[in-house]
């Protein structure tokens, strides 16, 4: 059978009611809803240290850091991996991150000699180190956070 269909519902005001008591419980506790964002944005920040990318632009490596990596030299912010990041999620926040101390540094960039001296007194970082974004939120996430809500509140209110 070709042509169109239209459905009419007309629901009572009990239903109503419930799927407003649904949406109401659903966003005082949306530990579901934030570790779906959670893990959307640490797959999302894996993927960039794949493809060496970052939320917005980022810096090639210097010549200099280059000569100095023993291990994935060509790879911008992989050494050991310790950057790739963790998240943690509660009832209505979500927090990704990266627990190397370094990772502060790598994100918002330094000045040569920021961090003082060595005991020799040379500069720590011995020379400037551009941001390098890894954490973010590039628009296609921000898409894709905004579907995972919308679906997490459509079936809320079922």
């Amino acid at each position: 059978m070709t042509g169109a269909r239209m459905k009419v519902e007309v629901i009572g005001e009990e239903k109503v009611r419930r799927r407003l008591d649904n949406l109401v419980r659903a966003s005082r506790d949306a530990a579901p809803l934030m570790r779906d964002i959670g893990e959307h944005v640490l797959n999302a920040t894996r993927d960039r240290f794949s493809s060496m990318t970052d939320p917005d632009s980022g810096a090639p490596l210097s010549d200099a850091t280059k000569r100095r990596k023993k291990r994935n030299a060509d790879k911008i912010l992989t050494l050991d991996g310790d950057l790739r990041g963790t998240y943690r999620a509660a009832r209505d926040s979500v927090e990704v991150g990266s627990p190397s101390v370094y990772a502060g540094t790598h994100q918002f960039g330094a000045a040569r000699g920021a961090f003082g001296t060595t005991s020799r007194g040379g500069p720590i970082p011995w020379g400037d180190i551009p941001a390098r974004r890894f954490l973010g939120l590039s628009d296609a996430d921000r898409a894709e956070i905004e579907e995972l809500a919308r679906d997490y509140l459509d079936e809320a209110v079922r």
